[in-house]
């Protein structure tokens, strides 16, 4: 197997299925420890004795005797320490697994069973430009879908138009008082109306359009800057879904009339309830109010539906933190249709906030908007520092650090490794050159660098599970790192062959891992700098 990681991941899983077949161990099975403690550890046996009443280290044994057994080639030593088991891969292994990034594609990566994922983000009410805030998320699940394309999975980038409700209707009645004030008339901004230029300019443009439906054309024009403004960061979506098309179609009532049949319907003081409270919700929701109109609760039960309907065997939604209390109430009802949580997941992307020694202002008035990040840093930079802390983290967006053209910049670290092997390989013709010079890969450094290389599918596992991509970003600083170091330590070009095409394949092998990775990002991987 070309993956040394997953091999190991494989062969794990085999052997808890044969011998603890009770066992349910939350993926990945593996942990990177420090070096001195091997390429990979594994907690399992401590779960097992957990469970089972029985000592760590003889359980730790048994599992290690199989895997010596089954991966025989490929490890150079198993080690117990605390019942955690160590793998140290033996430098053939290593040499090995470059070789397979060298001769082949992204396809090594390509173990993960084939799922249909639909994730949906940024999902903004169309009321206005995307702000700082929206492209975090917008960033954050244009890189999970790009992880999922990578690992071969099939994924599709949905965006959730909240087209009805109040916002709308407050946004429609503020641009109807704009076009008065654009003709000369008398008007009145409702209170909690939409006070932005933006709607001065919809005003303009409908004064002079006459479009026969107002509310149509003003959701148009914002979802026309919206889309305007994800390019500009780089993000596409395959699907636009309308919450005004699910009414129309008769999806939520579909979805009611689910709920009914399961007796979870039921009519009081003229609404139309959900019973959750039977799901371990504090009070039972609304679903269509006494006015007929129905809730976004609703109709985002009717989404959920709709979305397994479509055939989706894996749905990821990230939200703002403004939802926090909603995923119980939508993962109630999404048990309540029948369907099986686990295949629904919900991530908070937590908000941003700028330190910048400029006035934030600038001509949108007291809003920074996603599209003046863009303007200001450019789309590579605004990604990478959208990505540099967990989901679940306030992100402080520091511009000046962020424009920073020197080492003490994690992006330009990482850009200017590529940049830097890509320089060295232009100077040697690598094509006809046998792999074998590989075997020549065996001092400290070099083995250091091959060792990083198989970190790199732990790496994707990770966010795969976990869904979070600054796994990615901490993993390049680290693989730069290594390097750089490296490279001001080891000649590379000269005159001994075999060492020189040895390490000139190492380094082919990460400038590889560094350009994949940087894709994942939707990052460009620079050639010079």
């Amino acid at each position: 197997m070309e993956n040394l990681y997953w091999q190991a991941s494989t062969v794990l899983k085999e052997i808890l299925k044969e011998k603890f077949t009770f066992l349910k161990m939350p993926f990945p099975l593996w942990e990177i420890p420090r070096r001195e403690f091997g390429d990979l550890a594994t907690p399992v046996a401590l779960k097992i004795a957990s469970l089972e009443d029985e000592d760590a280290n003889l359980i730790a044994q048994h599992i290690a005797q199989d895997l010596q057994e089954r991966m025989r080639n490929n490890i150079e030593k198993l080690q117990i320490v605390s019942g955690f088991i160590n793998i140290f891969f033996s430098q053939d292994a290593l040499r090995e697994f470059l070789k397979s990034i060298l001769e082949k594609d992204k396809e090594i990566f390509q173990s993960f069973p084939q799922r249909k994922i639909l994730l949906e983000f940024v999902s903004a009410n169309p009321t206005g430009p995307l702000s700082i805030a929206h492209g975090r998320q917008a960033v954050v699940g244009d890189v999970l879908a790009n992880l999922y394309e990578f690992l071969g999975q099939k994924v599709i980038r949905e965006y959730y138009i909240n087209d009805v409700g109040k916002q709308i209707e407050l946004l429609v009645e503020s641009v109807r008082e704009r076009i008065k004030e654009e003709k000369g008339d008398e008007f009145k901004l409702p209170e909690e109306g939409y006070l932005g230029e933006y709607v001065k300019e919809i005003a303009r443009q409908a004064l002079e359009k006459n479009p026969p439906d107002l509310k149509r054309f003003i959701i148009s024009s914002i979802l026309e800057k919206i889309k305007e403004d994800l390019k500009k960061i780089g993000v596409n979506f395959t699907n636009w879904v309308s919450q005004e098309r699910l009414i129309k179609e008769k999806k939520v009532e579909r979805a009611i009339e689910i709920l009914r049949e399961k007796n979870l319907v039921y009519e009081k003081d003229g609404a139309l309830w959900f019973s959750s409270t039977k799901f371990g919700d504090d009070k039972d929701r609304v679903l269509r109010k006494s006015d007929g109109e129905f809730t976004y609760f609703a109709c985002d039960i009717a989404y959920h539906e709709d979305k397994v309907t479509r055939g989706f065997d894996q749905l990821v939604n990230l939200w703002g933190p403004d939802h926090h209390g909603y995923i119980g109430r939508v993962k109630n009802a999404f048990k309540a249709l029948g369907f099986d949580e686990e295949i629904l997941n919900i991530v908070i992307i937590q908000l941003v906030s700028l330190k910048s020694k400029e006035k934030m202002s600038k001509r949108k008035g007291k809003i920074f908007l996603l599209s003046d990040l863009v303007d200001d840093v450019g789309k590579d930079v605004a990604r990478f520092y959208y990505l540099t802390r967990k989901n679940s983290s306030h992100l402080e967006f520091n511009l000046e650090k962020a424009k920073e053209v020197s080492f003490d910049n994690p992006l330009y670290y990482i850009q200017y490794a590529h940049a830097r092997i890509n320089s060295i390989l232009k100077r040697i013709d690598l094509e006809n050159i046998d792999f074998n010079y590989i075997a020549y890969l065996e001092e400290k450094e070099e083995i250091e660098l091959l060792r990083e290389l198989i970190r790199f599918p732990f790496c994707l596992e990770r966010i795969y599970y976990f869904l979070e991509p600054v796994f990615l970003i901490e993993y390049l600083k680290e693989l730069a790192s290594l390097f750089h170091k490296f490279y001001e330590e080891k000649k590379v070009i000269g005159k001994e062959k075999k060492k020189m095409y040895a390490r000139l394949f190492l380094l082919k092998g990460v400038k590889k891992i560094l350009m994949w990775g940087l894709n994942i990002l939707g990052i460009e991987p620079k050639e010079r700098m």
